[in-house]
């Protein structure tokens, strides 16, 4: 059985999604920083992913173009902040011009915090998105972010079976 949610606190510009997987902690971390897994369960039932490239060090980017079924596109870029093998990912968006260093940027619509937790041999994963106010966090939410991430990890729970 998996436990699942997502939390939008009221005074904080953040969406926590929390899911607990059957698979162990290092594989769980190998699934979200190896390009050959990722684009096997990333993203809704049906989109496929024309560029995925992860540099997966401090300073390293994450590109991900994700092509819908209605052959529509969706690129995406952003900068790893931290990594910390098999406890944590920290990542932040950033304009898909501007270079890889990071000092750069400007200041970050979206940092993502990815925690996995061991659970007994389980694995509980704790997504932290934090937005720079509660207006962007809402839109988000609205536009359907949270239930993205949920199918991903719907995915990832048919992928898991696979290996």
């Amino acid at each position: 059985m998996t436990d699942q949610c997502i939390d939008t606190p009221s005074d904080d510009p953040v969406i926590i999604i929390t899911r607990t997987f059957d698979a162990p902690r290092a594989l769980m971390f190998k699934l979200f920083t190896d390009p050959y897994h990722l684009v096997r369960f990333w993203g809704p039932e049906g989109s496929t992913y024309p560029v995925c490239e992860m540099d997966v060090r401090p300073g390293g980017q994450f590109r991900l173009t994700m092509r819908f079924a209605d052959g529509s596109e969706y690129p995406t870029n952003s900068v790893y902040l931290e990594i910390a093998p098999p406890e944590r990912i920290v990542y932040r968006d950033a304009p898909l011009d501007r270079g890889q260093w990071q000092d750069t940027l400007l200041p970050p619509n979206m940092v993502t915090t990815i925690l996995f937790e061991d659970a007994g041999g389980k694995t509980r994963i704790v997504a932290n998105i934090r937005a720079n106010s509660i207006a962007a966090r809402d839109m988000a939410v609205k536009m359907g972010f949270g239930q993205m991430v949920m199918a991903s990890y719907a995915r990832l729970e048919a992928y898991l079976k696979t290996l």
